[in-house]
This record gives C-alpha cells, structure tokens and sequence, in this order.
C-alpha cells in the first residue's frame, strides 16, 4: 500500500508554466542493440589555438557546442539558441581571442543554404548577422589570415569570398563554383587549396587570387560526388584530393600543385562505401571525409560509411572498421587532434567520437552534452512520467525510463503513440503496424493492423475503455479488443480521404471526431454501434496542411479543431465555430492539448518553433518560447503532455536538433514525492539503496525506516541495512517553498531467509515479473514475458531475445524467490527451454547459478552455449519463435546446497544471436535424499 499526502502554505488562482529545459538526450545514450548507436549529427570540429582541451563543434540543426576538457563533455553556445530556425555548417575561432568566434549557417551536409555567416563577440554569448553582401550563402569553411585576424575566407556554394573588416562587409573573390572543401597550408597558413566537385584551385596571397589547378588534375566520371583535401605538416609539398565518385579516387601531387597524377582508382574496393564491395553503396557528398598525419605524409585516412588507412601514399588501402557495429556511419570529418597526433577525431552522424590506437581501429565516443538529436516522431506516456520514444534521423528510435537508450539504428520515422493500459509502456508504431513494451523491455509484435503499412495512418485510444481504439488512413477501423494478441479490427466509416486527426471524446466513448485532408470534420455520436452514424461538416479553414482536434471532459458539447495556423472553438459538436486564434502567428499549428485537470480550459499548442497558452480567463495566447529558454534554432516536432494534476505535470516538445525540451505546467505546486530502492527482498543483514524521485524542489528529506539500521535519515539518497527478519515500512518527507509532501509505502522491504516450499511458475499471470521474482541487467535488455508456451501447452513463457538487441557477453540474470532448504535433503530445478542458434559465429548460452549468500557470490551448475543448448536448426532469418515439438525439459540437481538458504538464478549471455526461451520453472524440495544427482 502506499499513501501520500501533500500540504502548503500557499494559496492560487491558476497553475503556473515553468521555464523550458532540456530533458535530453545529453549523456550519449544507452546502447540495447548491436548496431553502432548515437546522439546527434555534428558536421565538423576545430580545435582552440593555443587551450589544448578547449574544443568547438558544429551539430547541423542544433547549433554550435564547446567543450573544454578535450572532448569528454560539451556545453551549447547559448549564442545559437536564439539564432533564427537554420543548420550550422562551420566555425571560425579568433586564434588571438576566443571570443570571437564566426559561423557558418546552412547545411554542409545536404548542401543547403542558411542564413549566411554569423559573428560572436563574447564567446558564443550572442550572435549577429555578419553577411552583408554574401547573403545566405552556404559557407561550408572560414578560415582566418594567420597574419591579420580581420581577414577571413569562406568557401561557399556559390563561389569564394573574403572579409578583411571582420566580417563586416565581404567580396567575391572567385565566381561562381560549389565548393566542397578548402584547407590551409600546415606551414603556410596564407596559402590555401580550394576544391569543388570538378575543379581544384589554389591562392599564395590568402584568397584574394585563385589559381585553377589542371595539369594531371583529372576527375573521375561520374563526377556527382564531392571532393576533399589532405595535407600534412611532414611535406606540404605534397598535396592529396579525394574525390568521392565512382568508388573513391585519391589524386596526388607531390609539388604543391602543379601537377597531379591519380594513384588510387580500384574497380574492386570501394572506400567511400558502406562496404569494400562497389556494389554496397555510398552517398555521395553527404558523408566525406580525409585527412593525412600531421607527422606522416604517407599515412592516410578515408572515412565516408567506414574508417580506411593508408600508409604509402594512398596507393593501397586497409578498411579498419565496419560501420554497424565500431563507429557511427555517415562520417563528415576525421580530424587530429593538433596537440595529440595520438588522437583522431571523428564527427559524423551519431555525434564525436575519437580513436587513440593510432590505426582507427578502436573508437569510443566524446558526444556527451551534444543535445542536438534530430528527432521526427515522438510520444509520451499517458501514466509514466519517466517514458517517451522518439524517432530520429541517423540514429533510429530512443526511448527514455529515466536514462535515454537507444533501441534501434538508422533512420526512424514513424508516428507512434502509448496506449492507456495501466503499465503505461506499451507503444505502437503507426507506419509499420507493430507494437511493444518498452518496460519491461519486449520484441515488437503486430496489432493487426487491417490495411497496408502507411506513414498516413493515426490512431485514438479511450482511458476509460482501454480496449478501444480507432485507427485508420484514409478510412476509420474499430478494435474493442486492442489489449489482446491479435486485435480484431471492423470497418465503421469508408473514405477515400487522408485522415489528418482522429479523437475520442474525454467524457463520452460514443462521440468520435474525424478531420480528413480536404476540410471535412466528421462526427459519430454512436461510434460503438455496430454500424456507426457519421455526420460531416465543413471545417472553418482549409486542413490540407495540418489538422487537430481536442475536448474537454467536463464540457461534451464542446470541441476544439485546429486549421492550419488558425485555432477554433465549437459549443455545440462542431455544428459552429467561434476564431479564438487571437494573436498567434501565421504558421501551421502542430498540436493542441487541454490540461484536463485545469478548471479553466487551459489550453496548449506549438506553432512553428514556438509554444503557446491560453486559458478562458485570458484574450491572448501567451507565448512560452525564448523569453523562457525555448531554442529558436531548431524545428518544433511533437509536443506532448504528462498531466496528472500535480507539479510532476509536465509539457515537452521534440524538436529536430534540439532533442526533447521540457517545462512544468504546475510550477507553484508543492514537489512530488516517490522513491525506489536498489532491492526490496533481501537477506538479513543486508543493506538496501534508497533514492528520493522528487519532482521539484525539495528543501529537506525526512526518511523513516522502522527495522533499519539507522532508523531514519535526513539524506536525499541515504543506504540503510536491516538485521532482521521481518516485513518493514518505508517513509519519506519533504519540505519546499512551495509547501510539502510526504509518502509512506507499506510493507516496502522483506527481510527473509526464503521460502521452504516447492517453486512453480508458468508465468501465465498478467504481471511480469511473478511475485518475488527479480531480474537484473548488465545493459538495458531484459528477460521478457511471451506469449508463446513451453510444448505449446501454455499461453506465456519467458524470453531473452538475442536476435534483437546485442547483450555484448554479458550476464543477465532472473532470480528466482530465495529458498530455505533447511531440513532439506534434496532438492531439484527443472525447466523447459527453447533455443534455435542463429550460427556458429553467434552462439549464447543458459546458464543456472546458485548463491548461498544472499546473491554476493554464485556458483554456477549449468551451462549450455549453442549447438549443445539448442532445441531447433539454427535461424537467422528472424527471431526464433519455437513450435510445440521444438522444446527440452532440462533438470538440475541441487542435492549440494541442503540445508542452505540459497538464491537460484537463470543467466543469459548473449552474443547477439538469437532468442532463449524458458517456461513451467519448478524447484522441488525433497525431505529425503530421494532425487538421482545426474543432470539433462
């Protein structure tokens, strides 16, 4: 049982919005699967003149970052934040003084315009335009005159250009010409090289003449790719240009330029793909990437999907890594670090990383506090404050329980959205028709979803029916059996138009809306008929962009629709519609959500980059954007309400670039009181982790612990043992400015010596895990309930899947209840299993351990890895599901450990192969010494 309370000093009128901050991802995220994972894409790094930890980082959509402790951890320039919607491409830091710093907008790696260069005077605090005659031009790099610091270039997508004021005005100085790269002289910083798809050039005199480079300097056909320079310090008479079509060839000159001579062209290996075979792919100016070692001009590196080296000039080369599985693919810059040649940096995709093997072989990532995931879908948890997924470009889906942690690769799109079941875990995935928990972890499985897989689709569920749900496309199908395994869908209304919004009303199941594309609103007052009623009506605004619909629970007749960029408010079932858009600005409304715990329809909404609110005491939307550390620069996704009345209230708005952005909806509040525990079952003696999970501001913590050892405790975190035997209550108390709140869960901890009676479990039961089973992680994959029984007798068994996320090797562990077999003389485990491998390659393993100190130390009893654990041919087709036939029952005999208390333990360890399952668990306890000690 658990009881809270709350109390204050305080007395309001209406709920106050707190300021945004940024929910994350910062740390770099957890990884659960096998392939490569990351946080956001960076275009390219500099490194500070003269601070040999100081580091500058340019993310494409989220702005520009610094770091001053050589890459481990990275602050935004708050200067960005503010900046107009744009990407960043490249930046410039004053070799004589780091608070002048230029930037470069626009796309380099899409090759798209932004909004020209940028300036800094105080160190990334603020920027300014900078552009006077170069306009919006892409400046893919700026460098700075090492002997003028008011002089700089910029290689652009339309031409070169030069500053000799600071940036205030600038000239053309080469017409025309789509730039891909421009480097320095190593020695001469004056000179420069300059490279197009095509062309190379070169200026002795800091840009202010060019000089095409032709002899021997010849491009490969097709020519569509882009281009990239080396140089070394060892011989800057030696120059190299990479170009990225057909399969990657490497020019050379060896006389600073005045002639060039290819010595790679391979028709068998490709460097620039996703692979050594032409075949696999690459991707033209988008993900490019070369550099020669500062202290060997003969060393080379590549990097496009994959790390490759040379080390005689290019002329031979040796792929170091392989893009799923060691470093993030889509590679825009490979970089040493200037006061380490040890160190070679990397931006791409996934964020920086670095290699100090000196061969690129190993690569760990630097990316921590680069907030600049792009981010297309999102959802939120209607009953869990700590759960969202979000799809992202380059770096697949995230989804948080605390902790960000990614789930998936590549690139994921699709809408998705959480159910109302009470778990509050359960996601759906629109575009492919599969659903999932998210904790405890699961595979996805199909809701069957009645028609073909469509980005278009959306979807509605009830919290007061959980089984119902409305989904559709361009018609409306209806479930009222969505929980179970394979819902059953029923077509209620036929339609050729694209659904923009569906809704169920808050405070009746039988009145659905349906807002189409071509500016119809369609209403059912008996939507759970077997034949629904469905009236339409035209909208007040064209719907062909964006539409959304909203009610309040406590007004039937009353719907809220959004137009475009025009917002609007029906008294009676959309039959009229009063404008209540008032001041907002003229842009596409994404979403409208009512806090249904206000008594004043509080309304929220994001238009454009920006956030909006609005009661019906109030004439004028309030906008809650930059004056409340909002990020102007990147683009508003998805925003998404956690309500449940109390200042754990909170709204958050994905954004492409700046990841998820938060605020609190109920700021004047009194904070939110919960706590967990590292274990709540434990040994006599033994001590347990406490942790508050307050929401808020606490001023003070008040923890009491009866049977503790201390029995109470004024730390925010404290750790208490328990000597005894028994059953104990947990309290906690804390105080605020805003008032207190206390929390008090019954019968929290058992302290126990274990039970003394035969052990079944089937896992047939709706909770996972089963009463005083436990699980522990070495990663983020967990066992797993399924719904597939052992010998095909049941209806649910337990899983590990293998085929799905990469345990790396590691242990982890399903407990069983602990088990006293004092007076015991035997004792036996047996167990069905299911295992298929997916190969030799790839083998994992069952094991059972047994622990007779409280789960210090384990010795293991059982192990079968691979050929000798499996049940069925190897599989690598997809994850194992196993028939009837295809399972073993295995015993183990615990004859040993009599008359101990001893903790049983199931352990996976997987190596990303394939699924491991178990079922009908029975710990037999035996007076005598009945059981034969031979194993199966």
């Amino acid at each position: 049982m658990i009881l809270a309370c709350w109390f204050s000093n305080f007395v309001w009128a209406q709920n106050v919005v707190g300021p945004w901050s940024q929910n994350g991802p910062i740390a770099f995220p957890t990884n659960t699967v096998g392939q490569i994972n990351g946080i956001g894409r960076v275009s390219q790094l500099k490194f500070h003149a003269t601070n040999p930890q100081k580091m500058y980082a340019v993310s494409a959509s989220g702005g520009a970052y610094m770091s001053t402790n050589n890459g481990l951890n990275w602050t935004v320039m708050p200067g960005t934040e503010i900046l107009p919607k744009t990407a960043c491409a490249s930046i410039c830091v004053d070799y004589s003084n780091d608070q002048i710093i230029y930037l470069g907008t626009g796309d380099a790696n899409y090759y798209g315009n932004g909004l020209g260069i940028y300036k800094s005077t105080n160190g990334g605090q603020t920027f300014t335009a900078a552009n006077a005659t170069i306009g919006t031009k892409l400046a893919i790099e700026i460098l700075m005159d090492p002997t003028n610091t008011n002089s700089l270039v910029a290689a652009t997508n339309s031409g070169i250009w030069k500053t000799t004021d600071g940036a205030t005005t600038w000239s053309q100085k080469y017409v025309g010409g789509t730039f891909t790269d421009m480097v320095a002289n190593p020695l001469n910083k004056r000179t420069l090289y300059a490279v197009t798809k095509t062309s190379m050039f070169k200026s002795i005199d800091f840009g202010e003449n060019w000089t095409a480079l032709t002899n021997g300097f010849v491009m490969p056909d097709p020519t569509n790719g882009g281009c990239r320079i080396a140089i070394s310090a060892a011989d800057t008479n030696t120059i190299y240009v990479l170009a990225e079509g057909p399969s990657g060839v490497v020019l050379k000159s060896t006389n600073a330029g005045s002639t060039f001579s290819i010595v790679y062209n391979s028709t068998t290996e490709c460097p620039v793909c996703y692979d050594a075979n032409p075949t696999s792919g690459q991707q033209g100016n988008y993900n490019l990437a070369f550099v020669a070692n500062p202290q060997n001009a003969n060393e080379l590196f590549i990097a496009a999907h994959c790390i490759w080296r040379s080390t005689n000039g290019g002329f031979n080369w040796n792929k170091k890594t392989s893009w799923p599985f060691v470093l993030h693919t889509d590679i825009h810059q490979v970089a040493y670090n200037p006061y380490n040649n040890n160190q070679l940096f990397c931006a791409n995709d996934g964020g920086v990383f670095v290699s100090s093997d000196t061969a690129g072989i190993t690569w760990t990532n630097r990316s921590d506090g680069i907030t600049a995931t792009e981010i297309y879908e999102s959802a939120q948890s209607p009953y869990i404050r700590q759960m969202m997924s979000i799809g992202t470009q380059d770096n697949g889906e995230l989804f948080y329980d605390g902790i960000w942690k990614t789930n998936r690769g590549g690139d994921w799109t699709t809408r998705c959205a959480f159910d109302y079941q009470t778990s509050g875990t359960t996601i759906y995935y629109l575009a492919s028709g599969k659903r999932r928990k998210l904790n405890p972890y699961s595979s996805e499985l199909s809701y069957n979803q009645p028609f073909a897989n469509s980005s278009n689709a959306r979807i509605a569920f009830h919290k007061a029916q959980i089984n119902l749900a409305f989904l559709g496309k361009d018609s409306i199908y209806r479930t009222k059996d969505l929980t179970t395994t394979s819902p059953t869908w029923t077509l209620v209304m036929p339609t050729t138009e694209t659904i923009r919004d569906i809704h169920i009303s808050k405070s009746d199941s039988n009145l659905v809306y349906v807002v189409t594309n071509n500016s119809k609103l369609y209403r059912s007052t008996n939507a759970l008929a077997a034949t629904p009623i469905w009236n339409s009506v035209a909208t007040p605004l064209s719907t062909s962009a964006t539409a959304s619909i909203e009610t309040i629970p406590s007004k039937p007749a009353v719907v809220i629709l959004s137009c475009g960029s025009k917002i609007y408010k029906s008294y009676d079932y959309g039959q009229t519609w009063t404008n209540i858009s008032f001041n907002l600005p003229a842009v596409n409304i994404g979403k409208i959500i009512h806090d249904d715990f206000s008594n004043n329809e509080r309304l929220f909404l994001n238009a454009g980059i920006y956030v909006h609110y609005k009661d019906s005491t109030q004439t004028a939307w309030v906008n809650h954007s930059s004056n409340v550390n909002l990020p102007s620069i990147a683009n508003a996704k998805n925003l998404m309400l956690f309500n449940d009345g109390t200042a754990s209230s909170v709204l958050r708005l994905s954004t492409y670039g700046r990841g998820v952005l938060e605020c609190a909806i109920n700021s004047n509040l009194p904070p939110t009181v919960d706590f967990t525990a590292n274990k709540t079952t434990v040994c006599p003696g033994d001590s347990i982790q406490f942790s508050q999970l307050v929401t808020g501001v606490a001023t003070s913590y008040a923890w009491s612990f009866p049977g503790g050892q201390p029995s109470t405790s004024s730390s925010a975190n404290p750790k208490i043992a328990y000597p005894s035997v028994g059953t104990y209550n947990v309290s906690l108390t804390i105080t605020s400015a805003t008032g207190g709140n206390s929390i008090t869960k019954t019968g929290y901890i058992n302290v126990t010596n274990g039970t003394n009676t035969t052990i079944i479990e089937g896992f047939e039961g709706a909770a996972f895990l089963p009463a005083n089973w436990q699980q522990s992680t070495a990663n983020t994959s967990q066992w797993q309930l399924n719904y597939n029984g052992g010998f095909g007798a049941s209806a649910k068994s337990v899983l590990f899947d293998n085929y799905n996320f990469d345990a790396g090797g590691a242990i982890n562990y399903l407990y069983l209840p602990k088990t006293d077999l004092t007076g015991m003389l035997s004792a036996r485990l047996t167990f069905d299993v299911a295992y298929a491998p997916f190969s030799a390659s790839y083998p994992d393993s069952l094991l059972v351990l047994v622990s007779t100190d409280c789960g210090k130390n384990f010795t293991r009893v059982y192990q079968k890895t691979g050929a000798n654990l499996a049940t069925a041919p190897n599989n690598s087709s997809t994850l194992f599901v196993p028939t009837a036939s295809q399972w073993r029952k295995d015993t183990v005999f615990l004859n040993a450990f009599a008359n101990q208390s001893i903790i049983v333990a199931f352990g996976n360890v997987g190596y990303y192969g394939q699924g491991i399952y178990l079922d009908n668990v029975q710990l037999q306890l035996g007076a005598t010494a009945n059981f034969i000690a031979s194993d199966t």
